[in-house]
C-alpha cells in the first residue's frame, strides 16, 4: 500500500497544476550586450571558449518567472528539495526530479541553444540533479518558514535597508563565499524582483587578485559564467526580503575535450546515493563516447601503414582516460566518512575548509606537529589511497612534467623548488576532497590550531 501511495504522490508532483513549458511563452531571450573574456580577467584560457562570462541578459518572460516559481514553491517540493545552508540561506536540490516544468524548461533544445550561444561553445547539461539548483536568501530558519514565506508573485516592496547602507560585499557575509564551481559552466537566473535590491552582485577574481563586479541580474535575467575556471563570490543582497537564483550546470559537448568536473561543492549537502549514481553514469557515458571517437579515428587509418598509427596521441589518450576515471572514483568519497563529517560540522564549515587549512599551516606549532601526524596518517587505511595521490603529484612537481597542476581550486603552478611545501592537505584540497580534509584535520587534532573551528566533537 505504501508503495502505491508513493507512486501516486510522485505522479501528482509530475502532474503539477499550472504550466506546460512553451519556449514561445516562457522565454524572452535577448543576447547579452557584452561578454567578459578570460583575457579581460588576466586568466589563461584553458577551455573550449575564451568567454569567461556574460553580463545579465533577458531570459525568462514574466509568465516564465511566475511559472518557474509556481513549480518550485509547492509545499511538497520544498519539503523534499529544500535544506538550510547556514543562517539565512536555503538550497533546493533535485528540482527536475519533482517538477516537469523545470525539467522541460532546462532540457528544451531552444534553452540549450541560448546558453550555448552565450557561452560561445556547444554545451550539454551535466546531469539531472544539477538542473535548477536554487539558492534562496530568506528570513526564515526552517523549511516550514520557507513554505510560509515564499509566494508565486515576486515580492516588490522594499525592506528596511538602514543597517546595510555601509555594506561591503568583499567582507560582509556573502550568500556563497569565494569559490570555483564544481562544473565548467553555469547559467544563473534571477527569480526575485531586484528593483530595490542593494548588493546581490557576482564578484569575479582577476588574475592579479583584484575583484571585478558583475551587476546582479534583474528579474527573469540570466548570467552565463565559466564558473569552473573563474573564482567568484555571490554577494548578500539587502533592500529586499528574498533573493532567489536558480542555477543549471553544463559541460562542453565537444569530442576530445577533457571534462574538468568535480562534485566537491555539492557533495556536502546532496543525497549521496542519488548523486553518485548520476555522477558515475554520466562520467562513464562521456568516457564511452571518447573511446568510440578514438575507435572511429583508428578505423580511418591506412591498414598497411603501421607508421601512421599515432602512438604519441594514443599514449596521451590513455593517460587522459585513466586520469578521468581516477578522478571520477576519487570524487565518490566514502558515505560513512561524509555522514560523520556532516554530523560534526555544518555545510559552510565543510565548504570553507580550504581557508581553515591555510590558517592552520601558518601556526607556529604546525611544523612541530606535522611529522608525527603524517607518520600516523601513513598507517591509517582510509587515507592511504590519498597518500599515493599526494606522492604522485609531488613527483609531477619535482620532475617538471607539468607546468600547472589540475585542481578543483583552479589550475595553479607550483614551483619545483617548493615541492616539499606541497603537503598532504594541499593534495586533498587540490582534489576538492573537503570532507576528507576536514576529517583528517579533526582526527589528527590539527583542527585545534584553528580558533574558528575548535577541536570538533569527538563524542562519535
Amino acid at each position: 500500500m505504501s508503495t502505491v501511495l508513493s507512486q501516486k504522490h510522485e505522479q501528482l508532483l509530475h502532474d503539477e497544476l499550472g504550466d506546460t513549458f512553451d519556449p514561445n511563452i516562457h522565454l524572452n531571450y535577448t543576447p547579452p550586450s557584452a561578454l567578459l573574456t578570460m583575457g579581460d580577467l588576466g586568466l589563461g584560457a584553458n577551455s573550449t571558449t575564451p568567454i569567461a562570462g556574460s553580463v545579465p541578459f533577458p531570459f525568462l518572460s514574466e509568465e516564465g518567472v511566475c511559472a518557474y516559481r509556481r513549480a518550485m514553491i509547492q509545499p511538497e517540493i520544498l519539503s523534499r528539495c529544500a535544506q538550510p545552508y547556514g543562517t539565512g540561506t536555503f538550497i533546493l536540490r533535485n528540482l527536475a526530479k519533482h517538477s516537469r516544468f523545470i525539467r522541460d524548461l532546462w532540457t528544451h533544445p531552444e534553452t540549450n541553444r541560448i546558453i550555448s550561444e552565450v557561452a560561445g561553445a556547444p554545451l550539454t547539461i551535466i546531469m539531472s540533479t544539477e538542473i535548477g539548483h536554487t539558492n534562496i536568501q530568506s528570513a526564515g530558519h526552517t523549511v516550514d518558514d520557507l513554505i510560509r514565506e515564499l509566494k508565486v508573485e515576486p515580492r516588490r516592496a522594499p525592506a528596511n535597508v538602514v543597517e546595510y547602507e555601509d555594506s561591503d560585499p568583499l567582507h560582509d557575509r556573502p550568500v556563497i563565499p569565494w569559490h570555483y564551481d564544481s562544473y565548467p559552466y553555469v547559467a544563473v537566473v534571477m527569480l526575485s524582483d531586484t528593483t530595490h535590491m542593494i548588493g546581490g552582485e557576482t564578484l569575479i577574481k582577476k588574475g592579479d587578485g583584484s575583484a571585478v563586479k558583475v551587476e546582479g541580474p534583474a528579474l527573469g535575467y540570466c548570467v552565463v559564467l565559466q564558473g569552473g575556471q573563474v573564482e567568484h563570490l555571490a554577494a548578500r543582497a539587502s533592500g529586499t526580503t528574498e533573493r532567489i537564483t536558480t542555477i543549471t550546470s553544463y559541460r562542453a559537448a565537444v569530442d576530445g575535450i577533457y571534462d574538468n568536473s568535480y562534485i566537491s561543492n555539492v557533495r556536502p549537502y546532496s543525497c549521496l546515493p542519488d548523486l553518485y549514481i548520476e555522477w558515475i553514469s554520466y562520467r562513464l557515458e562521456k568516457m564511452k563516447a571518447e573511446i568510440q571517437n578514438m575507435q572511429a579515428k583508428i578505423a580511418r587509418l591506412p591498414n598497411s601503414d603501421s607508421a601512421s598509427i599515432p602512438l604519441h596521441e594514443m599514449c596521451e589518450f590513455t593517460d587522459q582516460q585513466v586520469a578521468y576515471l581516477t578522478r571520477t572514483v576519487r570524487q565518490m568519497v566514502d558515505p560513512f566518512l561524509c555522514a560523520d563529517v556532516r554530523r560534526r560540522f555544518d555545510v559552510r564549515k565543510v565548504n570553507s575548509v580550504g581557508r581553515t587549512w591555510a590558517h592552520i599551516r601558518t601556526q607556529a606549532q604546525f611544523k612541530d606537529l606535522l611529522p608525527a601526524v603524517m607518520a600516523l596518517t601513513m598507517e591509517w587505511k582510509p587515507f592511504q589511497l590519498y597518500i599515493a595521490d599526494w606522492h604522485y603529484t609531488q613527483h609531477m612537481i619535482t620532475s617538471g612534467l607539468s607546468s600547472s597542476i589540475c585542481s578543483q581550486q583552479g589550475n595553479f603552478a607550483w614551483c619545483r623548488d617548493r615541492a616539499n611545501d606541497f603537503l598532504f592537505g594541499d593534495e586533498l584540497l587540490r582534489q576538492g576532497l573537503k570532507e576528507v580534509l576536514l576529517a583528517w584535520l579533526d582526527w589528527s587534532d590539527l583542527l585545534c590550531l584553528d580558533q574558528t573551528h575548535g577541536c570538533g566533537d569527538k563524542s562519535g
